[in-house]
């Protein structure tokens, strides 16, 4: 059930719901009257929701830079239209052929699963004949070394995007991730033990910062994680200006906020709304008043003396080449930060405050559990003469063959990957079918001359200025049916000019042919590109010819719009994910108060007022209806169930100790009042949910709480780091509903961050019902993994989805279809896919699209 991220590759592109656009320059006449164009000129461009700029298939996390990213990438495998695994000569796929042979605690081969299970000593080996001759698009040779690469990047226990590969049972993983080679396959995972010590050294922090009961004495290892957190939140501020600059749209319904710094200051807090007898304060206009317009208030002043200061002006012109007027503006950018820096770090409580509730507080915990891993491996390696102790993952071998596996000659010799892991998991062929980056790219000179797969072991070093190095994040590089390029279409290609001014640029990748035998050859078209354009812009780019492809919502009112035109054809198809809306435990801790919010959300009337019933589904679980194992029949989860009942929510509410002054006050707790942002992603309000939250936060507001519906074009890059409070979003999902990537609390995906798993897991007090659910869930996701009988893992997987439902961070709405629409005057729609589904799109053969 792999949600957010997608599999890399060329069929990758068919399930991307952010994509939206593609234009291009108008054809040529021809003869008769009719236009031509030119394939080797004029360029296809796809449009796209907004960009985090995080290309890298290893570190991508938003579905729409994943998709960016997919366009450079083949996979090992890919999937057919029933969603069976697809490789050989005939599709792009680094995979010839395919063998899956299940042995019993004897060694010998059955058909059995129960004989093969880890329980009875089984064991399932999965062998992959590997194509000879393929190349990357830099011309470059794609090898087994950088099959090898790839997988031991994710296999590497620093690994912190959001592949899952790590999970896989694979013979002696533990003993390498352990470095110790007489650990068992059963060991437990030293990253418990770590992330133990890591969460005791921030208890120990947070009990000198803000002490109950005395102030201990300060410790030297105390003193150095106090300073390690502030380092930390020194980075965090900036980049939080980087969220809110030019977001003014998104406050001007609720807030008077016209300059950057002034949403700055609302976000990190030093402004704040003002309320009288508990009940927010407005203006005549219905904004809110904020401290910032309080007298005596000196925030605008300060920051007016910032930008007059002419000394600075003069000092920054110098420094960064500008002019006067974008001085000013870097001084005000500068103040500003410094100052949100200074007032969370000027007293213990503030620092503490810091930990808490700010994306520091993760970052800490993900330091300090990586100071303990390499402290760890450190004895390990000294133990060992100063040399890793063991260097491979004995399940995972190369071989050779010169025959496919029914026996037939391939004519020349190839290798085999093979990989061994211990019973069945019927979600393992999908976690090895992998995107095959280049080593050569991705690694460095060092890393591949001293390692035995380029990687180097658990070495931060290396995952963070190496594999994410800046230009091999916002560059990707592969073997997919594009390369990146830039407006000009030129081979002098950075990060900065293949993503430039909204618009993201490709060109043919010439080496795409050597990807199979004849049938795969090289794009009809020359220029693909991608446009950041918003979903209320589609249908009049469509109608006015300006690009060729679009993926408006699936509404009636769209498809009754799109029938006006002759010249467009769409096809719409049931999308293998759904819609949801998101609450992070961080800040709203109450599990009563996230129940409360739920229950004000009428799911129904997205299907109602936005699409319609043919077009979409309300939906009860966490999963798409198009898997076998959503559960039959599944209504509403009572604790959460709607409701327009006032009482409902002030019982709830109050239960976790929320009081009010009176029945038109804002609910307070500790001295703050229940005021939360619901936030839909991107700048236009054309959005499913945008309704439904309206609604809500009028019927929330009316029992107490103080809601505020905001849109947000920077939504997906805080997500991204656990940034938002409450969102509508919407995932994509993969064949198999195995849900370790998003619930399972050892996962490193991002998706962990939005529900809050490290803030729970750090506090027991509050948190301690929390853990008890994560705990069972995690439990439940493993035994799903360990049984190829799909009715015994569609009642596991009920199970686990009514305790996801119970932790109350994720409440299903909807589940939609896809609707493609393109202009058959441009595009000759026999080169499309005739019959697209959630498993196989219209463009998945993106090499054959071709212009009429």
């Amino acid at each position: 059930m792999k949600k957010s991220i997608k599999r890399f590759g060329c069929l990758a592109l068919s399930a991307v719901s952010a994509m939206s656009v593609l234009s291009g320059c108008k054809g040529k006449g021809g003869e008769n009257g009719t236009q031509t164009y030119n394939t080797e000129t004029r360029a296809m461009v796809f449009a796209t929701d907004a960009l985090d700029g995080n290309f890298n298939p290893f570190f991508a996390t938003s579905a729409t830079d994943t998709n960016i990213a997919a366009v450079t990438q083949v996979g090992m495998l890919t999937t057919d239209a029933k969603g069976n695994p697809k490789y050989g000569m005939d599709v792009p796929t680094v995979v010839r052929d395919y063998k899956q042979t299940m042995r019993d605690g004897n060694d010998e081969i059955t058909q059995d699963p129960e004989a093969a299970s880890k329980e009875n000593g089984g064991t399932t080996e999965y062998e992959f004949i590997i194509k000879n001759g393929m190349k990357f698009s830099d011309g470059k040779d794609l090898t087994i070394r950088d099959v090898l690469f790839n997988l031991y990047v994710y296999l590497d226990p620093y690994y912190m995007g959001s592949a899952t590969i790590y999970s896989t049972d694979i013979v002696g993983l533990k003993a390498y991730r352990l470095q110790d080679a007489s650990a068992l396959d059963n060991s437990d995972e030293a990253d418990d033990m770590f992330a133990a010590d890591a969460t005791q050294r921030i208890m120990d922090m947070l009990n000198y910062l803000d002490p109950e009961d005395g102030q201990p004495a300060l410790t030297e290892q105390v003193e150095k994680d106090i300073e390690k957190v502030k380092e930390l939140f020194l980075e965090e501020v900036p980049s939080d200006w980087a969220l809110c600059a030019g977001t003014q749209e998104s406050y001007k319904d609720e807030y008077t906020f016209t300059e950057d710094w002034e949403i700055y200051y609302f976000n990190e807090g030093l402004i704040q709304v003002q309320y009288t007898q508990g009940k927010a304060d407005r203006d005549e206009n219905g904004k809110y008043i904020t401290s910032l317009d309080v007298e005596g208030n000196e925030l605008r002043a300060n920051i007016e003396e910032a930008r007059n200061d002419a000394a600075k002006i003069n000092a920054i012109m110098a420094r960064e080449g500008c002019t006067e007027e974008e001085a000013k503006e870097y001084a005000v950018k500068e103040f500003a930060i410094n100052n949100v820096y200074e007032s969370n770090i000027a007293i213990n409580d503030s620092i503490a405050d810091v930990i808490r509730y700010w994306q520091t507080g993760s970052k800490i915990r993900e330091e300090l559990i990586a100071e303990e891993r390499s402290n760890y491996y450190k004895e390990q390696f000294e133990a060992n003469g100063g040399k890793q102790v063991v260097e491979s993952v004995s399940g995972i071998t190369v071989g050779k063959t010169d025959k496919d596996f029914s026996g037939k000659s391939l004519g020349d010799t190839h290798d085999v990957l093979k990989i061994k892991i211990n019973g069945v998991d019927p979600k393992a062929i999908w976690n090895f079918a992998f995107s095959v980056a280049p080593m050569h790219y991705y690694s460095n000179e060092e890393a591949i001359a001293t390692t035995p797969y380029g990687v180097k072991f658990s070495d931060k070093e290396f995952f963070d200025t190496v594999l994410q190095d800046p230009q091999k994040n916002g560059l990707p590089v592969g073997a997919g049916v594009y390369k990146a390029s830039n407006e000009k279409g030129s081979s002098d290609v950075t990060k900065d000019n293949f993503y430039r001014n909204n618009w993201v640029y490709f060109e043919r990748n010439t080496f795409f042919e050597t990807m199979g035998d004849a049938s795969i050859h090289n794009a009809n078209i020359k220029y693909l590109r991608y446009k950041v354009v918003g979903s209320d812009k589609i249908l009049n780019a469509l109608q006015a010819e300006d690009i060729d492809f679009g993926e408006p919502q699936a509404t009636v009112n769209n498809l009754n719009e799109i029938g006006k035109y002759d010249y467009l054809n769409s096809k719409d198809y049931t999308t293998n994910g759904y819609g949801y809306v998101g609450i992070n435990p961080k800040f709203v801790p109450d599990i009563e108060v996230r129940q409360a919010i739920m229950k004000a959300m009428n799911t129904a009337s997205i299907v109602t007022n936005y699409y319609t019933e043919s077009l979409a589904d309300v939906i009860y679980r966490p999963m798409s209806t198009l898997s076998w194992a959503y559960p039959t029949g599944c209504t509403e989860y009572e604790s959460i169930a709607y409701t327009t009942t006032k009482s409902e929510i002030e019982e709830l509410v109050e239960s976790a100790h929320w009081t009010k002054a009176d029945a038109n006050s804002v609910y307070m707790k500790d001295g703050k009042p229940l005021k939360i942002t619901f936030t839909i992603a991107g700048e236009t309000t054309d959005h499913p949910a945008y309704e439904m939250f309206q609604d809500a936060a009028k019927f929330l507001n009316s029992c107490g709480f103080d809601i505020s519906v905001t849109t947000d074009i920077t939504a997906l890059k805080k997500l991204a780091t656990g940034g938002l409070a409450v969102w509508a979003a919407a995932w994509s999902s993969t064949v198999d509903p195995d849900m370790y990537q998003v619930y399972h609390k050892d996962s490193k995906a991002t998706s962990i961050k939005n529900w809050g798993y490290d803030t729970i897991f750090a506090d027991n007090k509050q948190f301690g019902y929390e853990q008890s659910i994560i705990n069972e869930l995690s439990v439940k996701i493993e035994e799903g993994r360990q049984t190829l009988d799909e009715a015994t893992r569609k009642a596991i997987y009920a199970d686990a989805l009514d305790l996801v439902m119970e932790l109350a961070v994720e409440l299903p709405t909807y589940q939609r279809n896809d609707l493609v629409v393109y202009n058959n005057k441009v595009i000759d729609e026999m080169t499309l896919n005739q019959n697209p589904s959630a498993n196989e799109g219209v463009y998945d053969r993106l090499w054959e699209v071709n212009y009429n």
